[in-house]
């Protein structure tokens, strides 16, 4: 990152940081809440420590780092919203995609990946979302304004680091599915993106956008063994395939600029 694009995500980092602040503080009940839902799911081993998490690994990001990739998974688990840890990516799912990162793409996932999420907002598991707003009907508005968020970051993220954008997770993403409005949302930050980089004769950013399945449970594990050709190099396979999830993701059906 230049000096400049830098700038701006310091500045990125830094309104998310408040958002997180600004959203814990209007729920208060929350942490309550994500107990009681731990208890009726029997998630019990283990103790609510930030309900809403802001991760900490954005905060050492530097400069002089380069980025490979800007990932969007899910929403903060058991691992990511421990006290002492604070960061996405951590558990299962995060050692999983650590480990092909470097095998396969020779990225270092800890150095050369940043990590957002759909919704900062805990749970044990990403489905239980729908059950915590049940439990706490107040928590509605922040899930479905902080996926909106979340997702208006993700082009403003792509163009400070230069890195391709590797979405996490796409069964969620469907009508009336649990990040429905973030996916509408991602679509209206990538009209105006890509509007902007034709006014300016430069790439659209959306074809820098690739979907996969999740890490978690094998899933993209079976998908890209399933559809790899033959001999073809993982690399490659990766981009394709997640070029080919792209329609998942943006609504191509649509007069936009992006197509």
């Amino acid at each position: 990152m230049d000096r400049r694009a830098y700038d701006r995500f310091s500045e990125l980092r830094d309104e998310f940081k408040a958002r997180v602040a600004a959203w814990s503080a209007a729920l208060p009940g929350l942490a309550d809440a994500q107990r009681r839902l731990a208890v009726e799911t029997g998630d019990t081993g283990y103790a609510v420590e930030t309900p809403i998490v802001y991760n900490r690994a954005l905060d050492e990001v530097g400069p002089g780092d380069d980025i490979a990739w800007l990932v969007v998974a899910d929403n903060p688990g058991k691992r990511e919203q421990e006290a002492a840890m604070n960061r996405y990516l951590v558990g299962r799912s995060g050692q999983a995609a650590e480990r092909f990162f470097a095998r396969e793409l020779g990225i270092d996932f800890r150095r050369q990946v940043v990590v957002v999420n759909k919704t900062p907002v805990h749970t044990p598991k990403t489905a239980q979302l729908r059950k915590l707003a049940r439990i706490i009907p107040k928590a509605g508005p922040v899930l479905e304004e902080s996926q909106r968020y979340m997702a208006a970051l993700v082009p403003e993220l792509q163009a400070c680091l230069g890195a391709r954008v590797w979405v996490m997770g796409l069964s969620e993403l469907r009508p009336k599915g649990l990040f429905e409005a973030w996916r509408a949302a991602l679509n209206e930050a990538y009209r105006l993106a890509d509007a902007d980089a034709l006014g300016r004769s430069l790439p659209a950013p959306s074809k820098g956008l690739y979907g996969f399945n999740h890490f978690s449970m094998g899933s993209f594990a079976t998908d890209l063994k399933r559809r790899r050709a033959s001999g073809e190099p993982v690399v490659d396979a990766v981009l394709r395939i997640g070029a080919e999830n792209r329609p998942r993701l943006l609504d191509l059906s649509t007069d936009a600029p992006f197509l």
